[in-house]
């Protein structure tokens, strides 16, 4: 689905709620999906650095009136003028005429550069991001007399964030500035298949459990025991362990496939 999908008023009035909350240089979407609202993927140009990237995301869906919900990749015009100038694949694949809804002036864009060093240094970071988060599902697999389900939940939001960010540099070349969960679940909802293991489903328990491991650092520091069972914790074990796995199987074939563009 591409931004054309989306009802022409409303696109026109989602670049006047961007305009007017900061200076924008440029907009790129970057995907789209439709479910109880609109859910849009953005790269936001702006003159000026965005201080909240989250407190902005909600204004945004507050002003849309709850329909258009965004999840917005930032940069300022002094980075990505800096970045395009060093290369940067991510912007390579991102900044191109049929992604482009809002620009102020053009940019000089680069192309994407592909090397044997390129995909060894991709094969690392994905190497690197997996490791940790098979160390994180090993520590959820392990019996103790002692345990603390908030705890267990705080590594299966590890687990997955880890798995997450492998995702996102395997695919594209990108590490986002924040570790937010459920921010980098929908962000790899725009390329991979396996994510939909972790997405909320129907049921409560699915969506309890969604929302215990999204929160799970707030919730081990301030919240009280009681509240997390031990069932949501197998739970939330069960979904790391089985993302990992499908994740591991998707990366394979993405690397195989990353081998041939850099002439492997």
């Amino acid at each position: 689905m591409n931004s054309a999908n989306l009802p022409e008023a409303i696109l026109k009035k989602l670049i006047a709620v961007i305009k007017a909350l900061t200076d924008v240089h440029s907009i790129y979407w970057i995907g789209i999906r439709t479910n109880e609202h609109w859910e849009i993927t953005l790269l936001i140009v702006s003159k000026s650095y965005i201080n909240d990237p989250k407190y902005f995301m909600g204004k945004i869906f507050s002003k849309m009136n709850q329909k258009v919900k965004i999840f917005s990749i930032h940069y300022t015009l002094n980075e990505i003028e800096n970045r395009l100038t060093e290369g940067d694949n991510f912007l390579s694949l991102v900044l191109n005429e049929n992604n482009r809804i809002f620009q102020e002036s053009p940019l000089f864009l680069t192309g994407y550069n592909n090397h044997p060093i390129m995909f060894q240094r991709i094969q690392e970071r994905w190497e690197s991001r997996m490791s940790k988060a098979e160390y994180f599902n090993s520590k959820l697999d392990v019996s103790d007399d002692n345990y603390s389900e908030p705890a267990k939940l705080l590594l299966a939001d590890q687990a997955i964030t880890q798995t997450c960010a492998a995702l996102l540099w395997v695919y594209w070349e990108y590490k986002p500035p924040v570790f937010d969960l459920d921010y980098m679940i929908h962000l790899c909802q725009n390329f991979s298949k396996s994510i939909k293991i972790v997405l909320p489903k129907h049921s409560f328990r699915s969506q309890r459990v969604y929302n215990l491991i999204c929160h799970a650092q707030f919730n081990l520091n301030y919240k009280s025991l009681q509240h997390i069972s031990i069932e949501d914790g197998y739970y939330a074990s069960d979904l790391a362990f089985k993302f990992l796995r499908a994740v591991r199987v998707e990366g394979k074939k993405r690397l195989t496939e990353l081998a041939k563009v850099h002439n492997i």
